[in-house]
């Protein structure tokens, strides 16, 4: 493991109506994270299937890329704006 991994920024959570979620698009930068979460809403916006929400979340690169590509239910994951350090 190497620093990076722990870096905290922030990751677009895209919650499904059927309770999941997905986690991605890890960054450091705010602006780019907007960026990302506009255009993620776009590509959704227009498609027969919706997320019940996509917005940012807090989090640090290793529970971005460790997270599970499909479907996750874990109440653990990122979920709040606030960063999860103490």
């Amino acid at each position: 493991m190497t620093s990076d991994e722990f870096a905290w920024g922030y990751a677009i959570r895209r919650q499904w109506p059927n309770g999941a979620h997905d986690l991605f698009g890890f960054t450091p930068d705010a602006a780019t994270a907007r960026r990302r979460l506009d255009r993620d809403r776009r590509y959704w916006r227009r498609g027969p299937v919706r997320p019940a929400a996509a917005y940012l979340v807090a989090a640090n690169a290793a529970d971005v890329s460790r997270h599970p590509v499909d479907g996750c239910r874990r109440s653990c994951c990122p979920d709040s704006t606030d960063r999860g350090q103490w």
